[in-house]
């Protein structure tokens, strides 16, 4: 049976105003849009969510140096009140100057969060040689879906080489040739959506944004369920 994928976005106000018909139009699974960076709101969040129209989670870029709670009971308050019907992220890969067991104890912290307020773990969100060398926690993630960032390209030069192709569908054509797939990140077997495409890509005028780039990301089918609240 050939692998199913969907595709998704992540958006924050850096993508300012937002076509969300253009969105759907380009058949678009799911969104899930920053809540705070640390204990700074994003200031387009609450327009998003009104108005996607998509499946929808929200996510905290974990700032290490401040307050983890009060980063994460803002991220989850706004989750409450924006009816987010897909399981938050909590994305981790700024170590703030701290130690991977101090880092261990604040994603601990985010997980529990979490789960104790919406009854199913956050997905996670990280990039391999950040997790693996700063974080390093091995057990106790594996019941967190994994979002994991590695791009297939690193400048707009090598994005023109070889660009994601034009029709969404094809996505994972392009994704999933062997050698560009994800290095593994300790604590997980494999991963449930790939960020495989952000800045320099050109990409967000097609997809709707005022912004040039968008993160574009592709999740396993089977793993909705998990992102399912």
């Amino acid at each position: 049976m050939t692998a199913k994928y969907l595709t998704g976005i992540d958006v924050s106000q850096y993508q300012g105003n937002i076509n969300w018909k253009k969105v759907r139009d380009a058949k678009i699974d799911f969104v899930h849009m920053r809540s705070n960076v640390g204990t700074k709101q994003d200031t387009h969040m609450k327009d998003y969510c009104s108005k996607a129209g998509l499946p929808f989670g929200l996510y905290v870029y974990i700032k290490p140096e401040e307050d983890v709670v009060t980063q994460m009971r803002m991220m989850l308050d706004n989750h409450k009140q924006t009816g987010a019907n897909l399981i938050p992220q909590i994305d981790i890969e700024h170590h703030g100057d701290k130690k991977p067991k101090e880092l261990k104890t604040i994603v601990r912290t985010c997980i529990k969060m979490a789960t104790d307020e919406l009854g199913k773990p956050p997905s996670v969100y990280t990039y391999p040689s950040f997790w693996n060398s700063h974080v390093t926690l091995k057990k106790g993630v594996e019941q967190c879906p994994l979002w994991v960032a590695r791009y297939v390209y690193y400048s707009a030069e090598e994005f023109k080489t070889n660009p994601v192709p034009k029709d969404v569908s094809l996505w994972d054509e392009y994704a999933f040739q062997p050698q560009k797939n994800p290095a593994a990140v300790k604590g997980w077997k494999t991963w449930d959506v790939w960020q495989f495409a952000a800045n320099h890509n050109q990409a967000g005028k097609k997809f709707g944004m005022e912004s040039a780039h968008l993160d574009l990301n592709i999740m396993r089918e089977e793993s909705m369920e998990r992102f399912k609240l």
